[in-house]
């Protein structure tokens, strides 16, 4: 089965040119309507996200509603795995887990669906607002307690992002090795420490190494703010780690949206009060670098602002480190 092309139907989403029920092949949405016993009498498009594949609220005619999301590898090539990953990692969330539970899977001749519940709630405001971000915070905290320790066979954060989170030390090397142009397009102050930052990020691994269950892609649009609490959805990156990760992940995200200060909620934050200043700076430094790196990659097909987003939120991690070394390290 083809994709759908990429001007099929185009949600008018400044991220993303999602596609809807209607793009999706027949033997999909067939499969989809046999394993629900109902059509879908409504389609409700979101537009937040990073994703080009369909993620939309669909009201049966029962009643029922269901939230769908589909992809296919023409749309975006790495999405189709990370899908399957998020089918997994769903299905494993302990009941305690602030998260949608997976009622569906689809997976063939290219096409990946997952179907989960609809979770009624709204994202937090963009820019963020000091009440939602309280809420969120408070949230992880409980998710911290309520997800450790991990469930069995969780990937540890230090195999998942091995390769990302030494974006500092390729570009050191490529400096040395004479390929600086990626250099030359960091933020003035990256490149006047690129060494410093470089031996910040070697020590992330072991820093953030933890049995906490861990989102860690935590921002806006993976979180629903509801009338009975926090929800969480978009489980693809789900890792073993520190209790604190999370907040430190998320964090950078807030500033770039909103210029709240990260600092204060940093050290508010039950898991992250007794955290060594060195620990946190490493996997800050780790993340900034991942950010700009990627941010300096050509776009994404289906994908626009993609690495104006990420540019943004490795520019506020930088700030961030960059306070906290001057600070903590004069």
């Amino acid at each position: 089965m083809a994709c759908a092309p990429a001007a099929a139907s185009a949600s008018p989403a400044r991220h993303t040119r999602r596609i809807g029920w209607g793009d999706l092949p027949q033997p999909v949405r067939e499969a989809f309507v046999r394993a629900m016993g109902a059509d879908v009498a409504r389609e409700d498009r979101q537009t937040g996200g990073w994703s080009p594949g369909m993620a939309s609220r669909l009201t049966l005619h029962d009643g029922r509603r269901i939230f769908l999301k589909a992809i296919c590898a023409e749309r975006d090539p790495h999405a189709p795995d990370l899908y399957r990953r998020e089918a997994t990692t769903t299905a494993a969330l302990p009941d305690a887990a602030p998260a949608p539970r997976l009622r569906w899977t689809y997976d063939a001749e290219g096409w990946v669906a997952l179907a989960l519940d609809d979770i009624d709630g709204r994202m937090p405001a963009q820019p963020w607002r000091r009440d939602d971000l309280d809420l969120v915070v408070q949230a992880l905290a409980v998710m911290a307690d309520a997800l450790t320790p991990a469930p069995d066979g969780a990937l540890p954060i230090g195999v998942d992002l091995a390769d990302n989170f030494s974006s500092w030390r390729r570009l050191a090397g490529d400096r040395t090795g004479g390929t600086p142009q990626a250099v030359d397009r960091l933020p003035a102050w990256a490149r006047d420490n690129l060494d410093q930052l470089a031996a910040l990020e070697a020590d992330w691994a072991a820093a953030a190494a933890g049995n906490t269950l861990s989102h860690t892609d935590l921002r806006a649009d993976n979180i629903l703010i509801t009338a009975g609490g926090v929800k969480v959805v978009d489980w693809a990156y789900a890792v073993a780690s520190a209790p604190w990760t999370d907040l430190l992940l998320m964090l950078p995200s807030v500033a770039a949206s909103s210029g709240i200060d990260p600092e204060p909620i940093w050290h508010a934050f039950p898991r992250s009060r007794d955290v060594p200043d060195d620990q946190a700076n490493a996997v800050l430094a780790a993340l900034a670098g991942d950010f700009l790196t990627q941010s300096l990659l050509p776009a994404p097909p289906n994908i626009p602002g993609l690495r104006q987003h990420q540019r943004a939120k490795g520019e506020a991690a930088l700030r961030w480190l960059r306070t906290r070394l001057t600070t903590t390290h004069p």
